[in-house]
């Protein structure tokens, strides 16, 4: 099966909710309770990131992109910043979150998620 971009779903405002992966169900990013890193990325994570940087990459989103060994200031990054380089993620039945506070200039937040991957891929 080949490849085809990355599914958007896209929210304009930034409501304040924990995001849970959709294929195993775990919550992957929760702002409650404070103190605690709210970052617990399962197998299924391919990026968590906002327009100020990435928060985890995988080695999966990584390699997807070519960008593996490069430190976050090394990326090539598109005019449309990190909301627009994770566009670019070609795994199929991979899924996107679009999450922006005071839309349209506002603070963007971005998840991504893949089923993994069969063992013949």
């Amino acid at each position: 099966m080949r490849d085809k971009p990355i599914q958007r779903v896209e929210l304009t405002e930034f409501y304040d909710v924990s995001i849970f992966c959709p294929f195993c169900g775990q919550c992957v990013m929760d702002m409650e309770p404070p103190g605690e890193d709210p970052i617990k990325a399962c197998p299924h994570t391919l990026f968590l990131a906002t327009d100020e940087g990435f928060e985890y990459r995988s080695k999966r989103f990584d390699e997807n992109l070519g960008l593996e060994g490069m430190d976050e200031s090394e990326i090539p990054m598109p005019e449309s910043g990190l909301d627009g380089l994770t566009d670019q993620v070609a795994i199929v039945d991979s899924i996107k979150f679009a999450l922006y506070a005071g839309a349209p200039a506002g603070l963007g937040a971005y998840v991504g998620f893949a089923p993994e991957p069969l063992e013949d891929e």
